[in-house]
């Protein structure tokens, strides 16, 4: 759904920090409208998920003793995000590399050209198995 959207046009970086100095309420308005806009802009699949991230996020300013704490423990959960994200990527390549069968083909890419190789021959050899002295000995006493 997003790819599809022409993207957001959001304010200069000196009309916000004039909005939060002059008022901090319409800036914290404009703030929350911003991120409900680019999380009901995500594929539906993904908006639950964003939706309790920004929870988690708000919980952590408004537990903050200051914007600058709160930017620290923000940035904190990012990166646990990130490292479990990656965690988890390392452990798909760790199965793929052990498991290839479970590797996804790419169904456009043309197949590799194979060198063409010379036909090769060989001579037949006749295999005529051989009876065991046991298994020998055992027949010999059936015939009889």
């Amino acid at each position: 759904m997003s790819e599809h959207l022409p993207p957001m046009k959001l304010p200069s970086h000196d009309v916000l920090a004039q909005l939060a100095r002059d008022d901090p309420q319409a800036f914290d308005a404009l703030r929350q409208e911003l991120i409900e806009n680019r999380i009901s802009r995500a594929p539906e699949k993904l908006q639950h998920r964003l939706r309790v991230l920004q929870f988690r996020v708000d919980g952590i300013r408004r537990l903050a003793g200051s914007p600058l704490g709160a930017t620290v423990k923000i940035q904190a959960l990012m990166w646990s995000y990130f490292l479990k994200m990656n965690d988890n990527l390392q452990g798909l390549v760790r199965l793929t590399d052990t498991q290839p069968h479970l590797r996804r083909v790419d169904m456009k890419a043309k197949p590799e050209a194979k060198p063409e190789s010379k036909p090769q021959s060989a001579r037949i050899i006749e295999f005529k198995p051989r009876q065991s002295v046991a298994a020998g000995s055992r027949a010999a006493e059936l015939k009889r």
